[in-house]
C-alpha cells in the first residue's frame, strides 16, 4: 500500500537517531550529565554520547531481527518488565501525563483518564505521539488497530500488539501491556529529543568557543602530553643511542626541552589568571566588609526613632485629655440650651394663652395697666431669654467648630497612617506583612459624638489589635536581623579560613618550583659530566684501535681488546645508571608539579565557589537588613502617628 510506503519510509528516518528504550535511558542520562558537566569535559562526552547512538542503532536492528525470528521459531516472547505490577503502572501513568502536559497535549487528560481509558482516548493519545515520529499517521488511509500495529513493529518495539487488545484498550488484562509500550515509546521520543538538543548544543559550542574552557581543557591534557613527548623523546633517543647518532640525539633533547618549556609557558600563564582571579574575589569580600559597617549606624537611627516614639505617646495622651475637657464644656452647653429652648417654648404657649384670654374677656382700665405691665415684665424676660439663647448657640458652634478641627485632625493622620501602612505591605489583610489583620482604618465622622473608639476608627480595635500585631513584627525584625548578624560573622570566618588556606597552597606551590628548578639543575651538570665522560671513551677507544692496528701480537692484540670492551662496558653501566636515576628524578619532578597544579586547581575552584556563596549570602543578609531596617523605621513612625481617642 502507498501509505504502509510512506509509513515505514518515516519511521526509518526516524530510526537512524533512535535506538533501544533501555540504551535510550542510559544516553539520557548521559546527555544530562553532559549539560551539568564541566566545560572542559564536553567534548569527551560528545564523543560518548556518538558511540551510544551507534549502539543504539545496532541494539535496534538486532531486537528487530530476533523479534522475527522469535515469532516465527519459538512463539511470542515474554515482556520482562512487571507490566501488571500496580507501582509499575502508576510510575508509567505519571510519565506519559507528565509528557502528555510538557508536549501541549490538546484534549483532556488526568490519572483517572488514564486508569482505565476509553477507545477513543487511546486513539488521541497514541496518534499525538505517533504523529511525531510520522505526520500522516491515522490519515483515514488504514484502519487504525493495522497502523498502530505496524507502527509500533516498523519502530522495533520488541513484542507483538495485538489488535484484539486494540479494540478493547481498557479492560484490566490488554491495558497494561499497551501502557507498556507506549511507555516505551514515550522514552524513545525523549531520547530523540535529548539527542537532537545535544547535537545543537555541541554546533553552538563550536561556533562560540570558550577562551576559558580551552585553557582549562589544554592545563588538563597537559599531564599527557608530557608523559606522551617524553616516551617519544625515550623510544627516539635510545635509538640514536645505540645507531651512535649523536646530532638525532642532540635535536631530540632540544625538542623535548622547547615542549617543556612551551608548557611552562602556559602553567605559568594560567597561574597569573588565577592570581587575577584571586585578586578580584578579594577585592569583593573587602566591599562587602565595608558594607557592613553600616550596622551601627542604623541600630543608632532606630534607637532615635524609639526615643521620637516614646514622645509621640505622650503628645497623644495630652491630646486625648484635652479632647476629653473639650467634650465636657460641649455637653452641658447642649443641656442647657435644651433647657433653655423648653423653657422658651413654655413661655410661648403662655403668651398665646393669654393672648386669646384677653381676646375674650373685656378689660378694665386697671386690667389693662396691669396686662400692660405684665407685657412689659413678659417682654423683658424674652429679650433675656433671647440674648441668653444666641449666647448658647454660640458657644455651641464654638464647641463644634473645635469638634470638626479634632476630626479633620484625626483625617489627616489617618490617611498618613494609611499610606504608611500601604508603604510597609500592611495592607490589604491579604498583604505579604498584614498576616490576616486588618490595619486599614476609615474615619466615622457620623460615630464622633458616641464613646466608641473602634466605630469611629471604621470597627478596628487600635490598643487591642493593632498595637500587638505591630510589636510582633517589630520582635521579628530584631530577631531577623540578629541573626543575619551572626551570619555575616560566621562568613566572615570562613573566608578568613579560605584566605589562610590559599597563602598555605602558594607556599607549597613556590616550595615545589624550587625543588623542580633544583633538580633540572642536577640533572644538567649530571648530562655534562656523562658527556664529557662519553667523550673522553671516544677518544680512548679511537687510540685503541689505532695502537691495535700497529700490533702485530696476536695475544697482546686480544689482551687490549678485552680490557678496552670492558672498560666501554663499565662506561655504558655507569650511562645507563645516570640516565635511569635522571630518569626517576625527572618523574618525580614532574609528578609534583602535576600535583602541584591539581591542589592549585581544586583550590581555586574551592575558593571560587566558597566567594561566590559568601557573595551571595553576603547580599541576601544585606537586603535583608536594609529591609528589615526600613520595616523598623516605617514601623516606628507609624507607631509615631496619634491613634484617635474614644469619644
Amino acid at each position: 500500500m502507498s501509505y504502509q510506503r510512506t509509513t515505514l519510509g518515516s519511521i526509518s528516518n526516524k530510526q537512524s537517531s533512535l535506538g533501544a528504550p533501555s540504551v535510550a535511558r542510559k544516553s539520557m542520562n548521559a546527555s544530562g550529565a553532559n549539560r551539568m558537566s564541566m566545560a572542559g569535559a564536553r567534548k569527551s562526552i560528545g564523543g560518548r554520547q556518538a558511540s551510544l547512538g551507534r549502539k543504539s542503532q545496532g541494539a535496534r536492528t538486532s531486537t528487530i531481527g530476533n523479534t522475527g525470528t522469535t515469532s516465527h521459531a519459538s512463539g511470542p516472547r515474554s515482556d520482562p518488565r512487571p507490566i501488571t505490577d500496580k507501582g509499575f503502572m502508576n510510575a508509567s501513568i505519571r510519565s506519559l501525563l507528565n509528557y502528555l502536559i510538557t508536549h501541549n497535549y490538546d484534549s483532556t487528560i488526568s490519572p483517572k483518564i488514564l486508569a482505565r481509558p476509553s477507545s477513543k482516548d487511546f486513539n488521541n493519545i497514541v496518534t499525538f505521539l505517533l504523529r511525531m515520529v510520522d505526520t500522516n499517521f491515522n490519515n483515514g488511509t488504514m484502519k487504525f488497530e493495522d497502523e498502530v500495529s505496524l507502527a509500533f513493529k516498523s519502530l522495533g518495539y520488541p513484542f507483538n500488539i495485538s489488535k484484539t487488545a486494540l479494540y478493547a484498550v481498557g479492560s484490566p488484562h490488554t491495558w497494561p501491556g499497551l501502557l507498556a509500550a507506549i511507555t516505551w515509546l514515550i522514552e524513545l521520543l525523549t531520547y530523540d529529543e535529548e539527542v537532537s538538543a545535544t547535537r545543537q548544543l555541541e554546533a553552538e559550542e563550536a561556533n562560540n568557543p570558550d577562551p576559558n574552557s580551552n585553557e582549562e581543557e589544554d592545563l588538563e591534557k597537559l599531564g599527557q602530553n608530557s608523559d606522551k613527548a617524553f616516551f617519544s623523546y625515550l623510544g627516539e633517543a635510545y635509538t640514536s643511542f645505540l645507531s651512535g647518532d649523536d646530532n638525532t640525539y642532540t635535536a631530540l633533547e632540544e625538542d623535548l626541552v622547547q615542549n617543556f618549556e612551551a608548557g611552562n609557558v602556559g602553567v605559568e600563564r594560567e597561574l597569573a589568571r588565577l592570581a587575577d582571579e584571586n585578586e578580584a574575589l578579594t577585592g569583593e569580600n573587602d566591599e562587602l566588609t565595608k558594607m557592613s559597617s553600616s550596622l551601627p549606624e542604623l541600630e543608632k537611627r532606630e534607637a532615635e526613632l524609639q526615643s521620637d516614639l516614646a514622645k509621640f505617646h505622650k503628645l497623644i495622651e495630652q491630646l486625648n485629655q484635652h479632647k476629653e475637657t473639650l467634650q465636657q464644656k460641649v455637653e452641658a452647653r447642649t443641656e442647657e440650651l435644651s433647657k433653655n429652648e423648653a423653657e422658651l417654648q413654655s413661655l410661648a404657649a403662655s403668651v398665646d394663652s393669654l393672648k386669646t384670654q384677653v381676646s375674650t374677656q373685656e378689660l378694665s382700665a386697671d386690667d389693662v395697666r396691669r396686662l400692660q405691665g405684665e407685657r412689659a415684665r413678659l417682654e423683658e424676660g424674652l429679650e433675656r431669654a433671647t440674648a441668653m439663647k444666641a449666647q448658647h448657640n454660640k458657644a455651641f458652634f464654638d464647641q463644634e467648630a473645635q469638634l470638626t478641627t479634632v476630626l479633620n485632625e484625626i483625617d489627616a493622620n489617618v490617611a498618613q497612617y494609611n499610606a504608611k501602612c500601604a508603604a510597609l505591605h500592611l495592607i490589604p489583610e491579604t498583604a505579604k506583612n498584614a498576616a490576616g489583620v486588618k490595619f486599614h482604618l476609615s474615619l466615622n465622622k457620623s460615630a464622633a459624638t458616641n464613646d466608641d473608639q473602634t466605630a469611629l476608627l471604621g470597627n478596628v480595635d487600635i490598643v487591642g489589635t493593632i498595637k500587638p500585631a505591630v510589636e510582633n513584627l517589630k520582635s521579628c525584625v530584631v530577631a531577623a536581623t540578629s541573626e543575619a548578624r551572626q551570619e555575616l560573622l560566621n562568613l566572615l570566618d570562613m573566608e578568613e579560613s579560605s584566605e589562610e588556606k590559599l597563602s598555605d597552597m602558594i607556599d607549597e606551590q613556590k616550595n615545589a618550583g624550587m625543588k623542580a628548578k633544583k633538580l633540572e639543575d642536577t640533572y644538567n651538570r649530571e648530562k655534562e659530566q656523562i658527556d664529557a665522560a662519553l667523550a673522553a671513551i671516544v677518544e680512548e677507544t679511537e687510540a685503541t684501535e689505532s695502537k691495535i692496528a700497529s700490533l702485530k701480537d696476536p695475544v697482546a692484540l686480544e689482551s687490549a681488546l678485552a680490557r678496552s670492551q670492558t672498560k666501554l662496558n663499565q662506561l655504558k653501566a655507569l650511562r645507563e645508571e645516570k640516565a635511569s636515576s635522571h630518569q626517576a628524578s625527572k618523574k618525580a619532578v614532574h609528578d609534583e608539579i602535576l600535583e602541584a597544579l591539581a591542589m592549585v586547581a581544586d583550590h581555586h575552584s574551592y575558593c571560587a565557589k566558597r566567594f561566590g556563596e559568601v557573595k551571595a549570602l553576603s547580599a541576601k543578609v544585606m537586603g535583608g537588613i536594609d529591609a528589615k531596617s526600613k520595616a523598623v523605621m516605617e514601623s516606628a513612625a507609624e507607631k509615631a502617628m496619634p491613634p484617635v481617642p474614644p469619644s
